[in-house]
């Protein structure tokens, strides 16, 4: 379904200052994958639309200021990762479809990841990108991003940086941070808090198989997240936990969970402002941490969505600069013993991850916004992606991926508890 024209590697059109990167312990607990996105973008008959050319130039000028995406990931003599700023460059793929927009399906996928992102030559390159040009004048980009290195802010600094190069607009560029430093643990390391999520032996249920996935988006309105959230009167609660509240619930019922069993909400936040001192917004690398909101069954299933939610609250508060530091001393002692990655969660837990509220639709090369932005593929099962629609109060989407049988329940579920709860919600209630 789709051809390739080039592949090639995108060198820095100068030398990287440094040869090695090290990382952070925060670095070397992230999954060692890609992250993949999809980007759509439709053709207004602009000029040289997509030019790879222009496009590629901007790449080059682009990877002098983010020199590691331009290295490999090696192993070094602490049997460490670091990253080897070697210059080899990103593989950057040129293909095209006989496909056109309408035609495509941009649920989260491994077909969309293998139509429009590259597949690895080696697990040690940093960045990947693909530009799928469509038969109606639509382009597709496809990036991956080695998470050994790269969280989600860093990937959309790094995007918005090449479109600004790419359009001439040097005056928006902001300029990364390497600087981990604060993140480095102390000496000698202090344990403080008990840190599960990373722990070997929390798989103790067998995970659903991979070949019984399948990934459904929902979308809310703006009107859908205030009703929601105005069934928690009380206290302080954000659209994340809420949101993240409402999946939980509909994902318990349905999975069929025995009542008097824990269930778990895992999820990651960002640590750049958590910490102290503060991380600049600038900071290129994983600035993430780990965490999870536990509770019965029983009470996930049959209380009111504003107490799920004010224990997602409650989880995210608790992640206070001591808690950080206690994590990275954690990750320090525990480094020759390997740390789980959580790829595959056992029955009873699901992982939720977000980057709303992050500048998804700014990628501008020149040629205009994208129409679209999703995930390529989920990674693991039982997994929920959160990501803002396009336009200013144009709600969420959330992207689910569960096994077929409770995928099935979970829908019906999710849409019923939107509808049911006040009266004004039924002219909500248009899917």
């Amino acid at each position: 379904m789709v051809e390739i024209i080039e592949s090639t590697f995108v060198v820095p059109s100068e030398e990287a200052p440094i040869r090695k990167h090290r990382l952070s312990n925060l670095d070397q607990v992230a999954p060692y994958l890609y992250s993949c996105f999809v980007f759509h973008y439709r053709n207004y008959e602009a000029r040289n639309f997509f030019s790879t050319e222009v496009l590629k130039g901007a790449l080059a000028r682009t990877l002098v200021l983010f020199y590691p995406l331009a290295g490999r990931v090696l192993i070094d003599e602490g049997s460490r990762k670091v990253v080897d700023c070697n210059d080899k460059g990103a593989l950057f793929v040129v293909a095209r479809s006989e496909r056109c927009s309408d035609d495509i399906n941009f649920e989260p996928s491994p077909e969309l990841r293998r139509m429009f992102v590259p597949s690895a030559p080696s697990t040690t390159v940093m960045l990947m990108l693909q530009v799928t040009y469509l038969k109606c004048g639509g382009v597709v980009l496809g990036t991956a991003t080695n998470h050994v290195l790269v969280d989600g802010r860093s990937l959309f600094h790094f995007l918005q940086t090449w479109a600004s190069i790419a359009r001439g607009d040097l005056n928006s560029v902001i300029l990364p941070s390497f600087d981990n430093t604060p993140l480095r643990a102390r000496s000698p390391p202090s344990i403080t808090f008990d840190h599960p999520e990373y722990g070997k032996d929390q798989l103790k249920h067998t995970s659903t198989p991979y070949t019984s996935r399948v990934s459904t988006k929902f979308k809310l309105s703006s009107e859908q997240i205030s009703s929601l959230k105005s069934r928690c009167k009380e206290g302080r609660v954000s659209t994340f936990c809420v949101v993240a509240a409402l999946v939980w619930k509909c994902y318990c019922i349905a999975q069929e969970l025995p009542p008097g069993i824990e269930t778990r909400l895992m999820f990651t936040a960002d640590i750049r402002d958590r910490v102290h001192p503060t991380l600049p917004k600038r900071f290129f690398g994983n600035a993430v941490i780990r965490r999870s909101a536990t509770l019965p069954v029983s009470k996930v299933t049959s209380s009111p969505i504003q107490i799920v939610a004010n224990t997602v609250t409650d989880a995210i508060d608790g992640i206070t600069d001591e808690f950080i530091r206690s994590f990275i001393d954690y990750a320090e002692v525990n480094k020759d013993n390997g740390l789980n990655p959580v790829l595959e969660l056992p029955k009873t837990d699901l992982r939720i991850a977000s980057i709303s509220g992050m500048p998804v639709y700014d990628i501008d090369f020149g040629w205009g916004t994208p129409q679209l932005i999703t995930w390529a593929e989920a990674n693991g099962n039982r997994a929920v992606y959160i990501i803002n629609e396009p336009g200013k109060d144009a709600g969420l989407s959330v992207l689910v991926s569960l096994d077929s049988p409770t995928m099935l329940k979970f829908e019906k579920l999710f849409r019923e508890e939107l509808c049911n709860s006040h009266q004004p919600w039924r002219n909500l209630c248009k899917f």
